[in-house]
């Protein structure tokens, strides 16, 4: 009976593990967003990375002209800030930098360039869309943000308009890292805000 009882507790510790891991592996799943924010001094910053199904509802190389406005019309709402995140007006925060781009498939990321305005997006899209597609097939939007905040101490929540944008986004997988603490937390459509204290 001991025996036993220690392969079942054995099994239990695994299985999470396993699944863990799994899902870790897995990082591209429809519906499912992943951020990382830092609070350093007064710079606030947020890497955002979202499957291309949730934002434009394919995954595919944008060949249609409806595909490539769709394409454009999300990166221009990911250059967009404040349709993404909003922050505390107490914060005093300052956008400084801000940059979108489409990935495509597992190799052509290193070569994109970020498009960091809707003027650079429009004169460089048809270049990337020329080859996009010779990675894969799994795409992912990636926007980052750098903000300096006049009183930091008063980032204490972020809320997500995110998912009023994009009727596909279900869940944001966020980690962050702040002066308190650091922590991981899952932001869903129902509960769209990360508290950072």
């Amino acid at each position: 009976m001991k025996k036993l009882a220690t392969v079942v507790l054995a099994s239990c510790i695994a299985i999470p593990a396993h699944a863990q891991d799994t899902r870790q592996m897995d990082a591209h799943v429809h519906g499912v967003s992943a951020l990382q924010v830092a609070v350093e001094g007064g710079t606030l910053t947020l890497d955002l990375t979202s499957p291309g199904m949730d934002v434009v509802g394919f995954e595919y190389e944008a060949s249609t002209d409806a595909d490539k406005d769709a394409v454009a019309a999300a990166i221009g709402q990911f250059l967009t800030p404040g349709d993404i995140v909003a922050l505390p007006d107490a914060a005093g925060c300052r956008l400084v930098a801000a940059s979108a781009h489409l990935h495509l498939g597992d190799d052509h990321g290193d070569d994109h360039d970020d498009h960091d305005s809707h003027d650079d997006h429009a004169e460089e899209h048809d270049d990337h869309d020329d080859h996009e597609g010779e990675a894969g097939t799994h795409s992912a939007f990636h926007a980052a943000y750098t903000y300096e905040c006049d009183t930091p101490d008063a980032l204490t929540s972020l809320s997500f308009p995110f998912f009023d944008q994009f009727a596909n986004a279900q869940e944001i997988e966020a980690e962050y890292v702040t002066a308190a603490g650091a922590g991981q937390v899952e932001i869903s459509r129902d509960v769209a805000q990360l508290d950072l204290n």
